[in-house]
């Protein structure tokens, strides 16, 4: 019975080796003395002392009185519920330890968080009227801005569409700049815009990878029924948005590479805007309803 796997199942619960291999022994007698324990067990006889002491406290094993103090086991099934009752004491402890960890933590996490808001606040407190100083003076190309972020050309868009009084116009291709999540707050927007009385007509440049086509027609169809006008083509020749033929926000594409940029040019100047308004107005024209793709 004395085996590696009882023995190392013993020590997991929680006993040593000395004490492990002397409850073994104790099973396999009735009564024992400390030499035979010793013996028996293999265990030194001042380490056996020891360890019957722990198992005695412990419930596992009760003394004989008498002439020559003698040992025996307490029943194993005994000791099933006290083992229970440590293990769960133990797992308690555990998850307590790691719940007081979690809140430090947490805890830390607020602070850190609350602090990084504050500072940032200040340091827009201190740099804001720098800004707005700035943009009172004026040079020869204030009408020309470049912004190179993805996030930052979105919010441009958004704040663009935001002031649009009549009319918006736009091309549209892959790959896009910013999350599906961000398209669909883009589309949310249109449809408060369009419902505020905004013209919006757009054409798509159809898409090559096939896994996306079925939410970017999805995208498409939400756009219409909230009141855009939307053809497709096969080909763009870049991404364009044209705000009240007064602002023009677009991407080319980079001539050395052939890559799309993600360089954003952002121009408020009415000759182009109408011109480029023009160029929109031919496409249109040699566009096709978007529908033409699901027959």
């Amino acid at each position: 019975m004395n085996t590696p796997v009882t023995l190392s199942t013993l020590k997991n619960l929680g006993l040593t080796s000395y004490e492990a291999k002397i409850y073994l022994t104790l099973l396999e007698r009735n009564t024992l003395t400390v030499p035979e324990i010793s013996r028996l067990a293999q265990v030194p006889r001042p380490s056996a002392y020891e360890a019957l002491d722990k198992l005695m406290s412990k419930g596992m094993c009760i003394s004989k009185p008498g002439h020559t103090k003698k040992y025996s086991a307490s029943d194993p099934t005994v000791l099933q519920e006290r083992f229970f009752v440590e293990a769960g004491k133990s797992m308690e402890a555990e998850l307590q330890q790691l719940e007081n960890s979690f809140k430090e933590k947490q805890k830390e996490i607020l602070e850190k968080n609350s602090s990084l808001k504050q500072n940032i606040g200040k340091v827009i407190e201190e740099l804001r009227p720098q800004y707005e100083n700035s943009r009172e003076a004026t040079g020869p190309l204030d009408y020309i801005g470049i912004i190179k972020d993805p996030y930052q050309i979105h919010k441009r868009f958004m704040q663009l569409a935001d002031q649009a009084k009549e009319e918006m116009l736009g091309f549209t291709k892959p790959p896009y700049t910013v999350s599906k999540e961000k398209l669909t707050e883009q589309t949310e927007q249109q449809a408060q815009l369009l419902r505020r009385g905004l013209k919006i007509r757009v054409i798509y440049e159809i898409p090559q990878d096939k896994e996306e086509f079925e939410w970017w027609f999805n995208d498409i169809d939400a756009n219409v029924k909230y009141g855009e006008e939307a053809r497709v083509m096969k080909e763009l020749p870049m991404k364009m948005s044209i705000f009240d033929s007064r602002i023009v926000i677009f991407a080319l594409e980079d001539p050395v590479s052939k890559q799309p940029s993600l360089t954003a040019q952002v121009i408020e100047h009415r000759a182009l805007a109408k011109g480029l308004k023009a160029l929109f107005q031919t496409f249109w024209d040699r566009a096709e309803d978007y529908h033409i793709l699901r027959d």
